[in-house]
């Protein structure tokens, strides 16, 4: 590769999110830092990685939990990439997430990499300490300003040439960052709703074959056999769930003046890349409520049609409602330009349950009606199970009523 890196960072996808925040961060120090996603040009992959790890002088390793599983196979590119850091003896640096602990036996030829000073980043509180603690083992250098070169009789000219040039650099380099930083952490979310629509998809499924059960078989026990099967789906489901929500916790937007320059050049509102985050958590919780009237539904062995349609509702309501998401997704994306959605594109190639067909050179206003076309069918689902549960409530009460009469009659 033409262009020089000091430092090189691997990591798993898992890790996506972290270790691009501290190839961003080291990136506004002055460092000169391969990440594979920004950097990688096209010709042979491996090649192009395993020279770079061989000119750097910096390897950064981020370690998901169960970062090591995979190590004992010889082709993975983890595994890889370390053995190559340590046969060349570059600076190592581990950094260690939430979740991962050293395994009682390491990978074969990888025993080395647990003697290397670690770095703990845990705690998005404490982030940028912990970020600040890596520079601080770093062999590499960040970038030095320009050297004195102007002579006397051009020293003010110079000064001001120089100035205006480094400032439009500056301000260019920070647009630059925060708007490629924006794309990647919502390209990164939405990544994560997918895999949680993966999840949807399974309680779905799942649901679909307990129903043909139930309205099948009259033999009580495979009714209960497929209850249990039911319950072990929920389980793994709502497991899965809490995961995705540690392993890719809802993006955090903070910005400082000089980004909130950026931000309004580019027409963005801050409030609406925020509310990405509000959404964002709002879809889990949508999910935990589908998980729970499905499991009360199986604690009570009620499988009315009325309790058929307060679920079917709860999944509509969170198929239309994560579409309205993509939506907005899609409309703060717009916004940005186009060298800040490559993340996007990197990441869409898998994305196979979001609205198929929607152009991707539409203006946020155009957006914005996909937009309400779901949330009004959102509204028209929240509608359609009020009326619902009023119909249960007047059924209630018209049978509690007859049994009055009955009661009376009686005595």
């Amino acid at each position: 590769m033409k262009q020089k890196y000091d430092i090189f960072i691997s990591y798993r996808r898992t890790a996506y999110d972290t270790a691009n925040l501290i190839a961003v961060k080291l990136r506004h120090a002055g460092y000169k830092v391969f990440f594979d996603v920004d950097t990688l040009t096209s010709g042979k992959f491996n090649e192009q990685l395993l020279e770079v790890i061989k000119n750097c002088k910096d390897f950064i390793v981020v370690l998901p939990e169960n970062a090591l599983d995979r190590c004992a196979d010889e082709d993975d590119w983890i595994r890889r990439e370390v053995l190559c850091a340590i046969e060349h003896k570059k600076n190592i640096i581990p950094v260690m997430l939430d979740g991962f602990v050293w395994p009682d036996i390491m990978p074969d030829k990888m025993e080395d990499l647990r003697n290397y000073q670690a770095i703990t980043a845990i705690n998005r509180e404490f982030f940028d300490m912990a970020v600040e603690r890596l520079k601080g083992y770093l062999k590499s250098s960040p970038s030095k300003p320009i050297g004195r070169w102007l002579t006397k009789a051009g020293i003010a000219l110079g000064v001001l040439l120089v100035v205006l040039l480094i400032g439009a650099g500056i301000v260019n380099h920070i647009a630059d960052v925060t708007c490629n930083d924006i794309g990647t952490r919502l390209a990164a979310g939405m990544n994560a709703m997918e895999l949680l629509n993966d999840d949807y998809k399974t309680l779905k499924d799942g649901l679909t074959e307990l129903y043909k059960t139930i309205d099948k078989s009259r033999n009580q026990d495979d009714c209960r056999d497929a209850e249990k099967t039911m319950m072990k789906v929920l389980d793994k489901t709502e497991k899965g769930v809490r995961n995705l929500q540690k392993t890719f916790p809802a993006p955090v937007f903070i910005f400082n003046s000089l980004e909130n320059y950026v931000l309004a050049y580019y027409k963005i509102e801050r409030e609406d890349i925020k509310a990405f985050s509000k959404y964002y958590d709002t879809m889990f919780d949508d999910m935990d409520n589908l998980i729970v009237i499905i499991r009360d539904m199986i604690d009570n062995h009620t499988y009315s049609q009325l309790e058929r349609d307060n679920i079917a509702t709860g999944f509509s309501y969170f198929n239309h409602s994560l579409n309205a998401f993509y939506y907005g997704y899609l409309g703060s994306l717009s916004l940005l330009p186009k060298s800040a959605r490559k993340t996007h594109f990197e990441l869409a190639k898998k994305w196979k349950l979001f609205p198929n067909g929607t152009p991707l050179d539409l203006t946020q206003e155009e957006y914005e009606q996909f937009q309400m076309q779901e949330m009004a069918k959102c509204e028209e689902e929240l509608n359609h199970l009020n009326l619902v549960v009023n119909y249960e409530d007047r059924m209630l009460d018209d049978l509690e009523g007859r049994i009055d009469n009955l009661e009376r009659k009686g005595n």
